[in-house]
């Protein structure tokens, strides 16, 4: 039997709905996997009758939820109960009926319920029930609203240093320490669902990687110890090398994964190779959970003009990864 993805909806009031709707019944996932999408049935429902042509032509076809049929939901925090169904979609309804914002943008009720459908695809896949996860967006400021202080949710590889850090504190937080944890965490991840040793490189933080320590110490300091270091345990890896040149020499095949020290360092990169059909990994879990590479993008929601292929890409590869897990 396929295996079961559960797949979070997001922000109610984002694109996420009309995403995972969408990608749900893309004919590449049906044939990989049963997905589970996780939200509100009555609030999906409304967002798939308002897309032109409906999901799939007809939204009346999806799958009936209740306590008799293909799959069943719970509310968060009382006993898992999904059984197995032979085709998908299907939904697990938590039962949410978040109160729109006045206007488009993020909300406590929007982030208190994306929140909700992700603690609850993770207990699906503990119970069994699902192999992994796959998200729709969210936004970090409704997690805030909804008083959830959360920083992050979470072929050119690239693996994150810092990831929701403003820019002084990502460089406050760099240590010889961390750099070689991060290393190390990403040389046994790569292994664990790639297979092999990485060919791992670190970004540099100044221009021309300091130049020497002309334009500043952090890689004479930091980041070449941290290499050196790992490089002792046996990992394969090399730098610090300016930022503006390793990524095109990563694409090309000399290293398998760049390590880059902040936010926007990695994922300009990968979104101006791959935008819209990049995918988030979160490493360091007992279960593989995937993510969209784009945001809630409230002006876009409830218009039926969302491109799904990144969520199209997150599952895909969820299914691929959740047999090594």
């Amino acid at each position: 039997m396929k295996p079961a993805i559960a797949v979070t909806t997001g922000d109610p009031f984002g694109v996420g709905p009309e995403v995972a709707l969408k990608a749900v019944r893309d004919p590449a996932v049906l044939q990989a996997c049963r997905p589970l999408l996780i939200g509100d049935r009555e609030h999906l429902l409304r967002v798939a009758l308002g897309l032109p042509g409906g999901i799939g032509g007809d939204p009346v076809a999806w799958p009936e939820v209740s306590k008799t049929s293909q799959a069943w939901g719970s509310k968060q925090g009382d006993d898992i109960l999904v059984e197995a169904w032979s085709a998908g979609p299907a939904i697990h309804d938590m039962s949410d009926r978040p109160v729109p914002p006045p206007s488009p943008g993020p909300s406590a009720a929007g982030g208190r319920s994306s929140v909700m459908y992700v603690k609850q695809a993770v207990a699906l896949v503990r119970s069994g029930a699902a192999a992994a996860v796959a998200t729709a967006p969210l936004s970090k400021e409704a997690m805030h609203l909804a008083n959830v202080r959360y920083p992050g949710h979470r072929e050119l590889k690239v693996a994150l240093l810092t990831v929701h850090l403003g820019l002084r504190d990502a460089i406050a937080a760099l240590s010889p320490a961390s750099v070689e944890a991060k290393l190390r965490l990403v040389h046994s991840e790569h292994r664990r669902f790639f297979g092999g040793d990485p060919r791992m490189a670190v970004c540099a933080l100044n221009p021309h990687a300091g130049e020497g320590g002309l334009f500043g110490a952090e890689e004479r300091d930091i980041l070449r110890p941290a290499v050196q270091a790992a490089s002792r345990l046996g990992l394969d890896v090399a730098g610090p090398f300016p930022a503006d040149t390793l990524f095109v020499r990563a694409a090309r095949g000399e290293f398998d994964v760049v390590l880059a020290l902040y936010h926007d360092q990695a994922t300009i990169a990968v979104k101006a190779r791959s935008f819209g059909s990049g995918v988030n990994m979160t490493l360091g879990l007992p279960f593989v959970r995937t993510s969209v590479d784009h945001g809630t993008a409230y002006d876009l929601a409830g218009k039926g003009t969302a491109d799904h292929g990144s969520l199209v890409e997150a599952i895909l590869l969820a299914v691929r990864l959740a047999s090594r897990a």
